[in-house]
């Protein structure tokens, strides 16, 4: 349900999801929470949009390959830190 609302527009914020769902705050806290989570939307503050099919598939990619040095943070590309 909040993923249709935010993949409906450009960008929604947390506030604007509560007022279309009709949800408590921290039920779409929750929702937005697992969407970043699964790589499918990205969070900047309280704006939440959905990330493109490419953009998912790439940062999907991206994080969980162990051999990879790069990691996308947060729309951010960095060098991943070696543990230790």
């Amino acid at each position: 349900m909040v993923y249709c609302h935010i993949a409906a527009r450009e960008r929604i914020t947390v506030p604007e999801l509560e007022a279309e769902t009709g949800l408590p705050r921290p039920a779409v806290e929750a929702s937005a929470a697992r969407l970043v989570q699964g790589m499918i939307v990205e969070r900047e503050g309280e704006a939440l949009r959905a990330l493109t099919v490419g953009e998912s598939l790439a940062k999907c990619h991206i994080n969980s390959a162990e051999s990879s040095h790069i990691v996308i943070e947060n729309g951010v590309i960095r060098v991943r830190k070696e543990d230790g």
